[in-house]
Formats: structure tokens, sequence, C-alpha cells
């Protein structure tokens, strides 16, 4: 039999999930600072090519999950764009990312950073075969920040956050992304931007269970700065295999957690982030458990088990390996 072609298997996903899924609502959403709505479950596909974007994206909108998160990097936005296409646009939330400034090149000129972000910005725009998307973030503060932990004046790192923010606003001002935001940012990389037009709206971010509440005071910082964060690995990240954390997945914490209300371990980690009103990035290809992903409402923490769940550390992790967490200068947005 012959393998089919993408607009086959969009079908056969299609008539498959009718195995695996009920009526499902849409996740909730946070509002952002300039009002868009923003769901509380994203598609991940980091990792993927594109044939396997296409498939597990397809599959996370044919069980109910809308939005889709991905970057220029992942090398697949083709495949998504693919998935995008079989499905309402106004009904899908997507996400993207362009490379931070040195990170796609060796040179570290301004001018390149400037020019480098326009020009993968529409190329986001391109491999997804969309007109506009509803959030794109810069991917990683400049190339520096990885050997200084900090986007300061001295390295340079103010001079590139700038340069390449500003084409991030000209692009949101054409009405080609409905909200901007940054990834791994730390306090130090908000300061090079106390003069920008418009502020980050978003700092996408490693955040899971066994990191507390508030790691590093993010959680609380980013509340007074009025800037939405968003989880990425919310399984925990091995650093090494990139692989989710074991303590998650089969410790007895939330294994204990999960059976009490007939949840997996996965399900139990992945509402402890949304609880906390922080949308998290989750990432399968198989439907069964992208709709066990998206069934985290219909249940509820005891105060018990989130006391539990608050209190637990897993040592490994950090917001940002990027950049380190030292204070910037105090300013409102």
């Amino acid at each position: 039999m012959a393998t089919p072609g993408w607009a086959g298997r969009t079908m056969l996903l299609l008539m498959s999930c009718e195995l695996v899924c009920l009526t499902v609502s849409a996740p909730p959403t946070v509002t952002l600072r300039n009002g868009v709505k923003m769901p509380l479950l994203a598609a991940g596909c980091w990792q993927y090519n594109s044939s396997t974007a296409f498939d597990s994206v397809s599959a996370a909108f044919s069980v109910g999950i809308n939005m889709v998160d991905t970057a220029l990097d992942y090398g697949n936005q083709d495949g998504v764009g693919r998935a995008l296409a079989s499905f309402p646009r106004d009904q899908i939330f997507v996400e993207t990312k362009v490379p931070g400034c040195g990170l796609d090149k060796s040179t570290l000129n301004l001018l390149d950073c400037y020019k480098d972000t326009q020009k993968n910005l529409e190329s986001d725009l391109s491999l997804l075969n969309v007109s506009y998307v509803d959030l794109v973030i810069v991917h990683f503060p400049p190339v520096t920040s990885f050997v200084t932990r900090s986007c300061n004046n001295w390295s340079g790192g103010c001079e590139m956050v700038r340069a390449q923010w500003k084409a991030m606003e000209e692009f949101y001002k054409q009405g080609k992304a409905r909200a901007i935001g940054v990834s791994n940012y730390c306090p130090s990389c908000y300061d090079c931007l106390k003069s920008a037009d418009i502020f980050p709206m978003v700092n996408q971010i490693q955040f899971h269970l066994g990191m507390g509440t508030d790691p590093a005071g993010f959680v609380s910082y980013h509340k007074k700065m009025g800037v939405q964060l968003q989880a990425y690995s919310v399984l925990g990240n091995n650093p090494i295999k990139h692989s989710a954390s074991e303590e998650i997945l089969r410790g007895n914490l939330t294994t204990s957690i999960g059976k009490s209300h007939n949840k997996s371990s996965v399900q139990v980690a992945l509402k402890w982030v949304v609880d906390q009103g922080i949308p998290a990035v989750t990432k399968s290809a198989n439907a069964k458990h992208l709709k066990e992903d998206l069934d985290l409402w219909s249940w509820e923490l005891t105060a018990a088990e989130k006391e539990a769940l608050d209190n637990h550390r897993n040592p490994a992790g950090s917001p940002s390996f990027a950049c380190s967490s030292e204070t910037a200068s105090e300013f409102v947005v």
C-alpha cells in the first residue's frame, strides 16, 4: 500500500482521532498587555523534522489544542505550515521565534543584528505560509550572554538587544505579528529596553515542577514588569540527554497524586504549571497523549497536593541558560 501524502495523513489523523478524542473545549487563555488572548497550552515541535512536525501538530489541532510553538532554527516550519493549512487560520494561535543576535552567523555587527532579524522574521512567514503570526519571540539573548551570563553594555550585549528589538517592533507595527516577546531573557536584558516603544509582552523560560513557584525571583519579577511568562521544558530537561526528568515522570510524588485523580504524572506536572497562570509548551506525536495533555481543567489538585508540589525541589534546571537573574534597574512598563 502506498504511503499517503501530507493531505492524506491529515485525513487519517482526523479519522483516527475519533477513536481517542471526545469533545474538548479549547484551553483557557491569559491576556497579554496589548489585549491579545494567549492559550495556556501549546503544541511544541522542537527536535522534530518537518514530517514529524506535520503529523504531531495536525494531531494536536485535531484533539483541540489550538496553539503551536515553533522556531526558525527548528528547521521544521514548512511542516508546521502544511498542518496549519488544513485548519481555520483564525482559530489557531501561531507562535514562532527568530535566533538571538549572533547565533545564526559569526558576525556581531549591529547592522547585521537588525537586518538578519528582519530577514528571519520574513522567513518565518514564508515557511509557515501565513500572512501574520500571533506571537513571535527572540529565541535567546545575544550570543555574548552565553559567556557573560548577562546583557550588559561592556560586552556590547545591550546594543545588540536594541538593534534586534527595533526589527521586532517594526514587524509588530506592520501588523505581521499580533504580539512580540523574548525567550531566556533575564532582568539585565530588559534593562537594555528601557526606552523601547513596545516592551516585550512574553518571555518563554524553562519552568517545571521542582524549581519552586518563583525560581530565582523570575515569576514575581515578570508579574511586576507586566511580562507574561511561558514555560518550556515543562517536564524537566536532562542537560545531556535533552529528555524529561525521571523524577517528574516516575517519581513518588507525581505518580501518587496522579493515581488519586486517575491521571498521569505528566498531567500532574502540566497542571501544576498552568494552574499558576503560566502557559505551557508540551510535545507529543501521539494523539491520545495530546488529548490527555489537554485534560487539565476538568479536575483540581487538593490544597495539600498543591503545597507538596510547590515545595518539591528538583535541582536540575534554571529559568534561563543564557543569562543569570542578576538584578536590573527598577523601571515600570
